[in-house]
């Protein structure tokens, strides 16, 4: 939750404002100390429980064995992205699912092939004024298409359906989650992990259907959303519980933020590692920082040479390095990861995915311009 919004929203500088977490709950982010103070009275009562429940679940994670199995498995490989044929970037949230056809690609394949083209909108070699000017141009001033442009708009790819081309009003939503229920009947773990996410996010029609009048759109970003809900939060748990039946490793990761938002650890962490036995590299993430603050360092490189081999990100390698000057990892292991970690990032790489790395980069709070995850 974020408390300090009226702050936010009246600085000149909003992208590069750090909100603080309260460091004793977690739970809430402020804009500063004064902020803070006049919160405190109305937090107080809360921050105690939840610091409580904060620690009582961290000590039970801590007591909890981890495995000891030393045999670094290499990542099974992942598929080819279906458009572009390099390698598919690692996790769910790297690819785009299209409800109409159950096709997977990568997203910046989306971006660049789906219903039009972000690549071009936002070439980095116009200027912000020629990028906003093509964006209205696609989109209205609004933010929605017009009955005309969105019959210019291709279809899928794949099957040229128009269904699923590119979710921005509440009507758009409730096609796309007609159209997963249709493939997540028929068994599709990833259909069923996609529905969970729109109640998770408020996306779902039963959301939108609790807005009214001027609350008809509520905007995220570019897209429109509606009220998240408990109810919401129920059906997606719903969903992430089928779709990890069927073997999905992301959705197993999903429920383990949903048992760490409860603090229950024990589920946590069986959800966790479930997920890493079926590939998430979320899940190998979360165990390899478990397992250094439990100074299991020989479990933690285990963890972070699967990440190294999947090539999912530099930390890994520099964790390996810091093993091996620490004895924890041959100097075999460690040449063999970071070969490992080179060819993977090598079949990652595209044109595509590094220009949207910069077209979605962030700023951090010192100023610097951090590159999006979201795509390699």
């Amino acid at each position: 939750r974020e408390v300090a919004t009226t702050r936010r929203e009246n600085s000149s500088s909003e992208n590069n404002l750090s909100l603080k977490r309260c460091t004793a709950c977690y739970s809430v982010r402020y804009c500063g100390v004064p902020c803070q103070s006049s919160h405190r009275k109305a937090h107080k009562k809360e921050c105690k429980a939840t610091a409580n429940k904060r620690r009582d679940f961290n000590a039970v994670l801590f007591d909890l064995e981890l495995n000891e199995d030393n045999d670094a498995t290499p990542p099974p490989s992942p598929p080819d992205c279906d458009l572009c044929m390099y390698r598919m970037p690692p996790g769910a949230q790297r690819s785009k699912y299209f409800a109409c056809c159950g096709k997977i690609v990568c997203k910046a394949c989306w971006s660049r092939s789906g219903p039009c083209s972000f690549l071009d909108m936002f070439d980095p070699n116009k200027s912000e004024m020629e990028s906003f000017n093509s964006f209205l141009s696609t989109f209205g001033q609004n933010g929605t298409l017009s009955a005309e442009r969105r019959n210019e708009l291709r279809g899928c790819p794949f099957c040229r359906s128009t269904d699923d081309i590119l979710a921005l009003t509440v009507e758009d939503h409730k096609i796309r989650e007609r159209c997963l229920v249709s493939r997540a009947d028929k068994g599709d773990s990833r259909a069923l992990l996609e529905l969970a996410l729109l109640h998770k996010s408020g996306r779902s029609s039963a959301a939108f259907d609790k807005l009214r009048g001027d609350e008809e759109y509520i905007c995220d970003g570019t897209y429109m959303k509606g009220k998240e809900s408990p109810e919401g939060d129920a059906k997606a748990f719903e969903y992430f519980q089928k779709s990890a039946a069927l073997g999905n490793g992301d959705a197993y990761y999903e429920l383990s933020e949903f048992y760490r938002q409860e603090y229950n650890a024990a589920d946590f962490f069986d959800c966790l590692v479930k997920a890493a036995a079926l590939g998430s590299v979320e899940a190998h993430d979360e165990l390899a920082s478990l397992a250094m603050e439990k100074k299991e360092i020989n479990l933690a490189m285990n963890h972070y040479k699967f990440l190294a081999f999947a090539g999912y990100s530099k930390e890994s390698t520099e964790k390996l390095t810091a093993g091996y000057k620490d004895g924890y990892v041959s100097k075999e292991e460690l040449a063999s990861s970071l070969r490992a970690y080179q060819a993977a990032r090598e079949e990652l790489s595209s044109k595509d995915r590094s220009q949207m790395e910069w077209i979605s980069a962030g700023v951090t709070s010192d100023g610097k311009v951090k590159p999006s995850r979201l795509y390699l």
